[in-house]
């Protein structure tokens, strides 16, 4: 592995631009990379599905045909602000210059360890088994490159997504479902001064829906959060309008759906109590996922930490990544953590030694 040209190539990606939503820029300098190498590229047209210019890139490695396939999975995109990074590295740690800047190891660190796993092998013609690369855009403002992926275009049954923090060893067994919810709350105008009796505030009883129901923290697997309570108008008219959007989110499908029902059956007690009327809408932003360390993604990185030298530490996740879309879609898959350290903050760092860690276990993920 040349950790020279793996810095190199690091530096460069987290200075292109690529924010959710307008990694055009990005996918076309990792085609083009991909394509230097010498190994089968493809892509795909989605960006349209969700408002973006890019688009997913799929990448075949050939190798020993009797070794099951994997796939590694990283994605394109960065939170914002992603622009116009500015990369230095200090005592061995590689930060961005500013105070409200994003260093956008997240995910670049995991494209360019997977970047130079594939030189490493085509330059020193190591054997390998079948390789599939995945790399996804819009993963951060909903999952959606991976949601609308062309999934015929991928034959691997286990998968690894180079995307978390932690250090090398760190691997996600469980990631949680979400569902989103929109509650409308219609009362009734009325002047607030005069005869306020004569109105049903929408405020109120989307407030004491809000105070019944199961929030934040709700068990060890399962939270749920209000992100949004709008509602607009003058102190002296009684509401007649209100909008919520909240979120839940658990590890396990049967408490996921439990906890909706809650939420639900809370919002309507408050409107029936209060002569609101009440319309909801909820979606499914992805499901939960669960490996044990006797899954055979898990036996195949812990062999490769274990001659890297790298503890294995299995660790819950909060939040959803792309591996919850594979595992959908019949990819055994789990996140493990690259080294980052503070994502989506202008804290956000890597060592110089993790990123090369990451390479190297994307090399050795990739060996026969």
């Amino acid at each position: 592995m040349n950790e020279k040209r793996l810095l190199e190539t690091f530096f460069d990606y987290v200075q292109i631009n690529s924010e959710t939503r307008n990694e055009k820029e990005m996918c076309d300098r990792v085609m083009k990379d991909l394509k230097e190498l010498g190994v089968r590229v493809d892509c795909d047209e989605i960006g349209d599905k969700f408002g973006s210019n890019g688009y997913n890139i799929y990448a075949y490695l050939d190798g020993d045909e009797s070794l099951e396939p994997v796939m590694l999975s990283a994605h394109l995109d960065t939170v914002v602000p992603g622009n116009a990074i500015e990369p230095y590295i200090e005592d061995g740690v590689i930060r961005s210059k500013g105070d409200s800047m994003i260093l956008a190891a997240d995910d670049k660190a995991g494209i360019s360890g997977i970047m130079e796993a594939l030189r490493t092998v085509k330059e020193q013609g190591i054997k390998t088994r079948p390789v599939e690369v995945f790399f996804s855009v819009g993963e951060e403002c909903g999952l959606h490159g991976a949601k609308n992926a062309d999934y015929s275009k991928l034959k691997s049954k286990m998968g690894v997504v180079m995307d978390m923090n932690g250090d090398i060893g760190t691997t996600c067994y469980t990631c949680p479902g979400q569902t989103n919810f929109t509650f409308e709350i219609f009362g009734k105008a009325a002047h607030a001064g005069i005869a306020p009796q004569n109105g049903i505030s929408a405020i109120l009883a989307a407030a004491e829906g809000i105070a019944n129901m199961k929030l934040l923290r709700v068990d060890e697997e399962t939270t749920a959060n209000i992100g949004t309570f709008e509602a607009v108008g003058p102190t002296n008219i009684v509401a007649p309008y209100a909008k919520v959007i909240a979120e839940a989110r658990s590890t396990d499908m049967a408490k996921l759906e439990e906890q909706g029902n809650q939420m639900i059956g809370a919002m309507q007690a408050a409107c029936d109590k209060y002569g609101a009327e009440l319309k909801y809408a909820t979606s499914r932003a992805y499901n939960p996922y669960k490996v044990t360390p006797e899954d055979k993604v898990c036996v195949l990185l812990e062999k490769c930490y274990k001659t890297l030298g790298c503890p294995v530490h299995y660790v819950p996740s909060g939040g959803g990544c792309d591996s919850n879309i594979h595992n959908e879609h019949g990819i055994q898959s789990v996140g493990i953590g690259i080294g980052m350290d503070s994502a989506h903050t202008s804290k956000e760092s890597i060592t110089v030694d993790q990123l090369n860690k990451t390479a190297l276990l994307a090399l050795e993920l990739m060996k026969a």
